[in-house]
């Protein structure tokens, strides 16, 4: 009987061969491409198993970590790389829970000789061909730079509303004394002090009142960066009365007009929050819109995201050209405000309060005269407890 294979058989076997060494070869190819991407890659990278031993570290890895070789860290637990418990238990392979996506933490880590530095690590699982975990790849940056940055501005931050709170704290005192007894004096002597004399009188009371108030402004902006945000379906009608009402003299004395739309839908926002923001916009207004100033427009628009609140005056406008935002900053001040009593906090506030809801603060000067103030409220803040 003959055993041989025949000529087709023989050519089958040939085909098949080249074909496998085919693959081989382009699966070659692929591994040598991502052994050199992740060779060259910037960020340090490294690959554990299911176990958590270390198999690759890229050489951005034993730069990060002072390693000489590769070696050195090859076969090491990847979690003897972190300084804490939860730095640890991140690694480890069964703590993914979208495997898909992966995770990013903050943590502080350990350099060859033991120093601590902190990194980002980005890790995913990798997984087989049927899905079941294999390994993990984790790529670290050293943020040691942004750390520091971070809690230099912290500190500054706070020397800052330590400073804030004891000038308003020494300037508060002294202001409501100075202006105590200059009332008095103004009250009982005012039969002897001549004209000039009461006329001092009176300048004296009103710059204690400024400061009283600059004091006052100072604490809201605190209170405004500190305070949690306590979030309500708000009535915006109800808000509007409020303000309303709170410059209901200023108004009619001057003749304003005041608009405000027949129907606006609740929000959610912090009440107090609002009804300062709109009050410092309405003010602001009242304060910069010249003689010229005649109406005060409150507006709403819903767009797909947020609610945008708008404050619309046809006053004297804003003749300054270039960056419109600049006037959001603390103690800025236009150059049609002199003269005109103010902190220079107001809009300030309104900014803080946008972006503590997740939202902006904007103007818009029209060509001819006015501007208009927009404030945004994302519609998905969650109601608090």
């Amino acid at each position: 009987m003959n055993t041989e294979p025949t000529y087709e058989e023989l050519k089958q076997v040939v085909q098949d061969l080249n074909k496998e060494s085919t693959k081989r070869r382009l699966v070659e190819e692929e591994l040598n491409i991502v052994y050199t991407a992740l060779n060259s890659a910037a960020h340090a990278v490294m690959i554990t198993d299911e176990k958590g031993s270390i198999k690759y570290a890229n050489p951005a890895f034993l730069r990060m970590f002072e390693y000489e070789f590769e070696k050195q860290v090859r076969g090491k637990y990847a979690d003897k790389l972190f300084a804490n418990q939860e730095g640890r238990r991140f690694i480890d392979i069964e703590s993914i829970i979208d495997k898909s996506k992966g995770e990013t933490e903050i943590f502080p880590a350990l350099r060859k000789d033991g120093t601590v530095f902190h990194v980002e690590v980005s890790t995913s699982s990798i997984t087989d061909n049927d899905g079941n975990d294999v390994g993990r790849m984790a790529s670290f940056v050293d943020i040691t730079e942004r750390k520091q940055m971070e809690e230099a501005l912290n500190e500054g931050s706070e020397k800052i509303r330590l400073f804030a709170y004891s000038v308003s704290h020494d300037l508060k005192s002294p202001a409501i004394g100075l202006y105590g007894l200059t009332k008095r004096l103004h009250k009982d002597y005012s039969d002897v002090l001549d004209e000039k004399g009461l006329r001092y009188c009176e300048q004296i009371l009103k710059t204690a009142e400024q400061i009283a108030a600059l004091v006052g402004q100072i604490n809201v902006f605190i209170s405004t960066k500190e305070a949690p945000l306590t979030i309500v379906r708000l009535d915006l009608k109800e808000v509007f009365q409020v303000i309303r009402e709170e410059f209901s003299s200023q108004l009619s004395i001057r003749g304003i007009r005041w608009s405000e739309p027949d129907y606006i839908p609740q929000i959610k926002a912090d009440r107090l929050c609002m009804i300062r923001a709109l009050r410092n916009l309405v003010d602001n207004t009242l304060k910069y819109g010249g003689e010229a100033l005649s109406e005060i427009n409150i507006g709403h628009e819903e767009v797909r995201e947020s609610h945008i609140l708008s404050v619309k005056d046809n006053g004297i406008g804003m003749k300054e050209q270039g960056n419109h935002q600049d006037v959001f900053g603390p103690f800025i001040r236009r150059r049609t405000s002199k003269g005109v009593e103010g902190s220079g906090l107001g809009l300030t506030i309104v900014r803080q309060i946008a972006e503590k809801h997740g939202g902006e603060v904007w103007l818009e000067p029209d060509q001819d005269r006015g501007i208009t103030f927009y404030i945004s409220i994302p519609k998905y803040l969650q109601l608090s407890p």
